[in-house]
């Protein structure tokens, strides 16, 4: 019988408790805590990377790397406080008597040191980073319940703001999940009630200005809350497949800006969509470009699909198979957010993608003397070796811009060249083709 129970409440993988075993065990803290006037907090570990790690290398080499991260913060909490894993890639820590937000600062700090430290496996060294959410009773609840999906929403949070980031629960969170379901709802009607537009923003040759190409990019004006941050509803957008409409959309209205734009006597220049993994796994992709090319009569090489390196990594081989049979009729493809991916050089060796988007995260850090300039100088040489054309994302200061050019970037986007703009801007940059 204690076998039975034993497996029943812990994890087989970790043999950390479980999450029924945790919320029981929490019961019965928040009692003792009530007894005597004090506090606790329940800290929520959402681990990045995991699933990647179990889906590219398999479960045996993620479930190893689990353990050592499990036995590391075994050695590291004090006997009698509570461990747990509550999800594949979630752990969650109770501490008693704790309560200042410098304590949970410090205790978070620690926890990211242990987690985040590289770990072998065979002959593979893996990192994994971590979001921290933290809830405190009695203030963010009083059940156990309560406060685990407090500090579940709180993780959800630290991960909006980045990786290895830790929150405190705010109410304010709820409201945010409120918001949330309504923009869903609100998402659905959006295509009908022609919410959605376009704004442009032009990619520019670094030392003469000239506009190479163009970027377009989906915008939702809400009629509650006015413009909606693309950070929110395109994550909205890929859970509930409405991704894939939402594309058709792009393509269409892409294919007849650029019609309108020639139709104005225009010398127009090739216009980049962002294509979700679900929108080129859909049936027919290949069918529905070539007919809506053909309706406006379109160059296939005025249209390229930006791609990112993690939409591709679960379906490589069709999205191959859809790139190469578009690539034949003359479309062209970017690699997007280049130097965030899991695997990189091998995506630019099977893939062959036409341009390579160094992601704003390097440019930003691009003139600090460290590892991410060093990163950069290491893209850029890459691109040149494999006669890849090469843009710069988010490039806003002239400093920045020197740098590129003293690195012999190619091509820039960003504020400093021009903000996202509305066609008949666009049409009046096209008229003299250079910012």
């Amino acid at each position: 019988m204690d076998q039975l129970e034993y497996l029943a409440t812990h994890d087989y993988v970790t043999n950390l408790p479980n999450r029924r075993k945790f919320e029981k065990k929490l019961k019965n803290f928040i009692r003792q805590m009530k007894k005597g006037g004090e506090s606790l907090a329940v800290f929520h570990l959402g681990l990045e990377r995991f699933k990647h790690i179990n889906d590219t290398l398999g479960h045996d080499v993620g479930d190893r790397l689990l353990q050592c991260i499990a036995n590391r913060l075994k050695k590291f909490v004090a006997p009698g406080v509570m461990l747990a894993r509550v999800g594949e890639d979630e752990l969650a820590i109770c501490f008693l008597s704790l309560a200042h937000i410098n304590e949970c600062q410090k205790l978070a700090a620690a926890l990211f040191q242990k987690i985040e430290k590289e770990v072998t496996i065979d002959d593979f060294s893996l990192y994994v980073t971590a979001s921290i959410g933290i809830s405190i009773y009695p203030h963010d609840g009083e059940d156990a319940k309560t406060l685990l999906t407090n500090a579940n929403l709180a993780t959800r949070r630290a991960k909006e703001v980045g990786r290895s980031d830790w929150q405190l629960y705010s109410p304010l969170m709820d409201s945010e999940t409120y918001k949330s379901y309504h923009l869903e709802k609100g998402l659905r009607n959006a295509l009908l009630q022609d919410e959605f537009f376009i704004e442009y923003q032009p990619k520019v040759h670094t030392n003469s200005r000239e506009i190479d190409s163009i970027e377009a990019l989906i915008r939702w004006n809400h009629p509650e809350w006015g413009r909606v941050s693309p950070g929110d509803f395109i994550p909205l957008a890929e859970e509930t497949n409405l991704i894939i409409e939402l594309g058709d959309w792009m393509i269409e209205h892409v294919c007849k800006q650029l019609q309108q734009w020639k139709s104005q006597g225009l010398q127009t220049v090739p216009v980049s969509i962002n294509v979700s993994s679900k929108h080129l796994l859909k049936r027919g992709f290949v069918e529905h470009v070539q007919k809506t090319l053909a309706r406006y009569k379109i160059d296939p090489s005025f249209i390229e699909f930006e791609v990112t390196e993690s939409s591709i990594i679960q379906y490589e081989e069709h999205v191959k198979k859809v790139m190469d049979e578009l690539k034949q009729i003359g479309v062209t493809f970017a690699l997007d957010d280049f130097g965030t991916g899991f695997s990189s050089l091998s995506h630019l060796k099977d893939f062959e993608f036409n341009t390579l988007k160094i992601d704003k995260t390097f440019i930003r850090h691009a003139i600090d003397k460290g590892k991410q300039q060093a990163i950069t100088k290491s893209i850029l040489y890459l691109a040149h070796a494999l006669n890849m054309k090469v843009i710069a994302e988010g490039v806003e200061t002239k400093e920045q811009l020197s740098f590129l050019q003293q690195h012999e970037c190619s091509f820039i986007q960003g504020y400093i060249a021009s903000q996202p703009a509305a066609p008949q801007k666009i049409a009046e940059y096209l008229k003299v083709r250079f910012l």
